[in-house]
């Protein structure tokens, strides 16, 4: 009986439906929190601005007195520097961007809109009243949200919980990920290489994935293509309680695919080239529940399974969002080809087209194994199932900067 194929969307919610999320929680310095997954929703304890202040350097006035022919400058608001005076009818205070708004003006005219002589500002172009002035809570009311839990923190956000005066932010505790590559083939560097064999590239990028999502990243070495190498490498892992087990390699269905062939493994596969689909399993011991995944062993295939399934499901046992990377209609720059049944992942570069359209060029090279051609790429195209797409026809367009 052949095994239904599923989307990616369909894959992601089918792995996530049986695999508990961590649940631990811990508090870490607001600086440090870069990549975690945040535990608990951020409300705002102030406004942001806290204070009407100006959107330009220029000068604070009265709206009133945006038709006078002239204002008297009384004196001068910095940022951090307020006016300690009022502005009064007929005078205006000179002021810089950031700067609290002095009491009695309601309106910033930018400089380059004044004449200014010997304490006199003439107006030359008048802004429409209460123009250039950022008014307290408009960004940021007291008690907002401005950080939702199970948020993936990126540098912005740290850069807001900072602006709201948050010193430490409660996440949840880092996703420990062990990453093996099987195949007797398979060797590290500078090990010399025997007939037959090749340096493991796998390893490397999902450890540099792993972490830069976020998670720890623990290096489980090469394990041979025999089943009882593979059951002693998932027994180290339970006793070090990692949290998942990412295996490149052995998912197949060929002789020697033993990750297909442990216990309690299950195949889900996908409607997708390259990787036809990913081996799972949850392996308990005690209190402890191990979760394996397996991606095709060819190293494109391995990374595009990484991104577009593994990685979403890796966030959502860390807590967070299990989503697909986003896409968007790009056009092509030329008419493309493929098989044809399933969607195609082809590696494409950004070019401009005669009139400077952004489009995206296939590259020659699309073999599962040609590392160099991810290397060399902009993005992921998904071309499929139909097998013939016309030159400017818009296909979904994945950029690889969204996915480091």
């Amino acid at each position: 009986m052949t095994t239904p194929e599923r989307s990616v969307d369909e894959a992601i919610a089918e792995l996530i439906a049986t695999l508990p999320p961590v649940e631990d929680i811990e508090r870490v310095p607001t600086r440090s929190a870069l990549g975690r997954i945040l535990a608990e929703d951020i409300a705002a304890p102030l406004d942001l601005p806290a204070f009407d202040n100006a959107a330009m350097d220029g000068y604070a006035l009265r709206a009133a007195d945006l038709t006078l022919p002239a204002l008297r400058e009384i004196g001068r608001a910095l940022a951090g520097h307020a006016y300690a005076g009022r502005v009064a009818p007929g005078t205006c205070v000179r002021i810089m961007t950031g700067a609290p708004l002095p009491a009695g003006a309601d309106t910033v005219v930018m400089e380059e809109d004044t004449v200014r002589d010997n304490g006199q500002v003439r107006i030359v172009r008048a802004p429409p009243p209460g123009a250039n002035v950022r008014r307290r809570g408009e960004h940021i009311a007291r008690g907002d949200i401005v950080l939702a839990s199970q948020r993936h923190l990126r540098a912005a956000d740290l850069g807001l919980a900072a602006a709201i005066g948050r010193t430490e932010l409660p996440v949840m505790r880092r996703l420990r990920v062990g990453l093996l590559s099987t195949g007797d083939e398979l060797a590290d560097p500078p090990a010399p290489l025997s007939a037959g064999s090749s340096y493991d590239a796998n390893r490397p990028f999902l450890c540099a994935s792993v972490e830069r999502t976020g998670f720890e990243a623990i290096d489980l070495g090469i394990c041979a293509d025999r089943s009882a190498d593979l059951e002693r490498v998932l027994e180290r892992a339970l006793a070090q309680r990692l949290d998942v087990v990412l295996v490149s390699g052995g998912a197949a269905q060929g002789d020697a695919d033993i990750v297909r062939r442990a216990g309690g493994v299950r195949f889900i596969a996908l409607n997708i080239r390259p990787g036809r689909g990913i081996a799972v399993a949850n392996l308990a011991q005690a209190d402890h529940v191990l979760t394996l995944l397996g991606l095709p062993g060819n190293a494109v295939a391995a990374f595009v399974m990484f991104h577009l399934v593994a990685r979403p499901v890796l966030l959502h046992l860390a807590g967070g969002v299990a989503a697909a990377p986003p896409s968007l209609p790009v056009p092509l720059a030329s008419a493309v080809h493929v098989r044809g049944g399933r969607i195609d992942y082809r590696r494409a570069c950004f070019v401009r087209d005669a009139g400077n359209t952004l489009a995206v060029a296939p590259l020659k090279d699309q073999g599962s194994a040609m590392l160099r051609t991810v290397v060399e790429a902009d993005a992921l195209i998904a071309v499929g199932p139909r097998a013939e797409y016309a030159a400017g026809e818009p296909v979904e367009t994945i950029p690889l900067a969204t996915l480091d």
